[in-house]
C-alpha cells in the first residue's frame, strides 16, 4: 500500500496529504460551506485529498468538492465499506483487519499515517479513533528522540459533534503546537492554518 500511495503522489506531482475527518449528515449545508471555503485555498496547491472515502456525509462531501476542483482524491476505508466507496476516487485504499473481520475502524491506522495535515468537522465515534491516532502518532514524532514534522489538525467549531470537544481534551493541551491558537469556525481559516504550517502560505 506504501508503494501504491508513493507511485500515484509521484505520478500527479504531489507533495502533501490532506484530509478531512467528520461525521455523516448533521449540519449538512454548514459542513458543505466549510468543506467549499477549505478547497478554494487547497485546490490551487500539490495537494491530495484524503477522505474515508464513503458515500456519505464528510467523506462524500469533500471528495466530491475536491473533485469538482480540479484535486486528486484519495479514499481509505475497511473492507466492510468497498460497497460503498465512492466510484471517483482517483485512488482507493482498502484495509484489511489485523483480527477477525472486517469493522469500520480498521481503516484509521492508514488513515492517521497518511497524513500531513487534517480538518475534523463534526463526528463521533470513528472521528474520535482517527483523532487520537493521528495524536498518538504526533507524541511520538513531537518527542525531541525523533523531532519530526507531525500532522496538524483544525478542528471546526460550531457543527456540533466530536469537533467542539477537542479544544477540551486533555491531550490537546499536552501537544498545543499541533493545533491553531484560536478556535476556527471557517473553512479558509482552517485550510490557511494547515497550509501556512506545511510552508505553502
Amino acid at each position: 500500500m506504501d508503494e501504491v500511495v508513493k507511485q500515484f503522489m509521484k505520478k500527479f506531482d504531489l507533495a502533501y496529504i490532506v484530509g478531512f475527518s467528520g461525521g455523516s449528515d448533521d449540519n449538512k449545508e454548514l459542513v458543505q460551506k466549510v468543506i467549499e471555503e477549505s478547497i478554494m485555498y487547497f485546490k490551487n496547491q500539490p495537494l491530495a485529498v484524503l477522505t474515508g472515502g464513503t458515500t456519505f456525509g464528510v467523506p462524500k462531501y469533500a471528495s466530491e468538492i475536491a473533485k469538482d476542483n480540479g484535486m486528486k482524491t484519495i479514499g481509505v476505508l475497511p473492507e466492510r465499506g468497498e460497497k460503498y466507496a465512492l466510484k471517483s476516487l482517483d485512488l482507493k485504499l482498502v484495509a484489511e483487519p489485523r483480527y477477525s473481520t472486517s469493522e469500520f475502524g480498521d481503516e484509521s491506522e492508514v488513515f492517521a499515517k497518511l497524513l500531513n495535515g487534517v480538518e475534523i468537522i463534526g463526528g463521533s465515534a470513528g472521528t474520535a479513533i482517527e483523532f487520537y491516532h493521528i495524536m498518538k502518532i504526533n507524541d511520538r514524532k513531537l518527542n525531541p528522540k525523533y523531532s519530526e514534522t507531525p500532522v496538524y489538525i483544525a478542528p471546526i467549531e460550531g457543527v456540533g459533534g466530536f469537533s467542539s470537544q477537542i479544544n477540551s481534551t486533555a491531550i490537546f493541551k499536552k501537544l498545543p503546537e499541533v493545533f491553531p491558537s484560536d478556535k476556527l469556525y471557517y473553512g479558509g481559516d482552517a485550510a490557511k492554518f494547515i497550509l501556512n504550517k506545511l510552508g505553502l502560505y
